[in-house]
């Protein structure tokens, strides 16, 4: 006995053996279906049968090459250098020191992935060298690294990707959104094309094409983590709790840092399970000790739960690091009703009265804490939550105009929202214009709440029967009312060519 437990290198090499043997395939076959895999972008399943084929074969330059390319698609930078380092010995493929060098970034190392660039003056390797200058925070190096394989391969694909992420995190949309058409023009396949598309869709508050972009890249990379991420964050956002609970629960990618986690107990809050919420929260805390928003939402569940000094305890620290932010003054003065420190909470939300532009929501949770605290401004507090400032109502109706032209779904539905809720809610053309934006998300069935809300006020508009008919028509919803509301609305605007449109579609079934 004594024996065998002294050799476990013998027992696991036997142990891989018999895994390959029972599996019913030789490991040339492995090797095949592992190279169809990773050609088919599956990374997950190529890494399985690599190890598998590597068991039978451990000395496969080929194979270890293999191996190390699926690592750094997987992300996994540690396993592709150590592949790496073998490889050196066997035989360097030709883009041998830019697979060290992204094999470096992936494990931070920006130092290293220079110097195994070198002078590499070809458009992957000036790609990486300004991945590896954007990682130390030199953004004009970066730029220009990236302007200079565009100048060696324009239509470089990944070079585009890069370049537009970096645009966007400067703050220049427009020229994002140009650059990643480019991307996606150059090569529609690319992982990070689609990925990039789906990060400026959402800065252009075009939720449903950003959607789309990352449900593709999913679909078209499974077990990917940062398209799982875009595709949870919106849903999450935009309280299709459902679709994000299924996405979460058929995820089958590897991850080893807490976004996973993260995700999930925003889905119990969603939900209002605070208290999953924090189990999930607690349970991952070391992992996600360097995220704010995984920080913001443990307190929010903390004061959810009955432990708002834990909460402020929390929130307190990042609010003095981070005064500027509305969300942390919201939430720290909630926890802080939620204690009895009522006078507290008047002082760290008195700003919001000060602010022409306060959410309404804001300006009454500071009310209902200076009446609790009997502040002598309670009062004033109470007529400014109930009378908002002119300026808040016309900034919000400026961005929802503003918003609507540019197709912007996101931010008209956040200015739709404010405008709800600083005034009676009977408008009929928020009401339809709010309808409208959240259909164009996917949202059909609080799209449809909001256009029977606008058909109630003004029941013979024609653009808001259409509006009506068309969600019916879209949702499967009924049809015989449908055809109705567009037939009537064709009648009273018979120049309008989308309800001429939507009419002949719905009457075709």
């Amino acid at each position: 006995m004594s024996r065998i437990a002294s050799s476990p290198l013998a027992f696991s090499a036997l142990a891989l053996a018999l895994v390959v043997g029972g599996c019913g395939s030789d490991p040339k076959a492995l090797a095949a279906k592992a190279r169809a895999e990773y050609a088919a972008h599956n990374y997950l399943a190529a890494q399985t049968d690599i190890a598998a084929a590597l068991a039978a074969n451990p000395g496969d330059a080929a194979l270890i090459e293999l191996q190390a390319r699926n690592a750094l698609a997987l992300g996994d930078g540690i396993a592709a250098g150590a592949n790496l380092d073998k490889l050196a010995s066997l035989g360097k493929p030709a883009d041998f020191n830019r697979l060290l060098a992204e094999a470096a970034l992936l494990r931070g190392q920006a130092q290293d992935a220079l110097a195994a660039l070198g002078d590499d003056r070809s458009a992957a390797g000036l790609r990486l060298r300004g991945l590896a200058l954007l990682s130390q925070d030199n953004k004009a190096g970066a730029e220009e690294a990236f302007q200079a394989a565009l100048a060696v391969e324009p239509k470089h694909a990944p070079t585009l990707a890069s370049l537009a992420r970096l645009k966007l995190l400067n703050g220049d949309t427009p020229a994002a959104r140009s650059l990643a058409d480019q991307a996606l023009a150059a090569d529609g396949s690319l992982l990070d094309a689609m990925l990039v598309n789906g990060q400026v869709a959402t800065a252009e508050g075009q939720l449903g094409k950003a959607l789309a972009a990352y449900a593709k890249a999913g679909k078209e990379y499974p077990g990917n983590l940062p398209a799982l991420t875009g595709q949870a964050g919106i849903l999450g956002d935009l309280g299709r709790t459902d679709e994000l609970a299924a996405l979460l629960a058929g995820f089958q990618g590897k991850t080893t840092d807490g976004t996973l986690a993260y995700l999930k107990a925003r889905l119990a809050s969603a939900k209002g399970d605070w208290n999953t919420a924090r189990d999930i929260l607690q349970a991952n805390e070391d992992k996600l000790k360097d995220r704010d928003d995984a920080s913001v939402l443990y307190a929010q569940a903390l004061t959810q739960i009955g432990q708002p000094e834990q909460a402020r305890a929390r929130l307190a620290p990042m609010l003095a690091r981070h005064p500027e932010s509305v969300v942390l003054r919201r939430e720290l003065g909630k926890a802080q009703l939620a204690g009895n420190d009522a006078a507290g909470a008047v002082q760290t939300l008195t700003p919001f009265a000060r602010s022409k532009t306060a959410n309404v929501e804001d300006l009454r949770l500071l009310a209902t804490a200076a009446e609790a605290a009997g502040d002598p401004n309670a009062a004033f507090f109470a007529a400014r939550a109930r009378y908002p400032s002119p300026q808040s109502l016309g900034q919000a109706l400026s961005a929802a105009d503003t918003a609507m032209r540019a197709s912007n779904w996101g931010n008209a539905i956040t200015a739709y929202e404010q405008i709800l809720a600083l005034t009676d809610g009977r408008s009929a053309l928020v009401l339809n214009n709010m309808a409208w934006a959240q259909a164009q998300v996917g949202n059909k069935d609080k799209a449809l709440q909001f256009a029977q809300r606008a058909i109630q006020v003004a029941p013979e508009d024609p653009s808001i029967m259409d509006t009506m008919g068309w969600l019916l028509h879209q949702t499967g919803g009924n049809r015989d009312r449908a055809l109705d509301l567009l037939r009537r609305a064709a009648q009273k605007a018979p120049q309008n060519q989308i309800i001429a449109q939507h009419l002949a579609e719905a009457q075709r079934g």
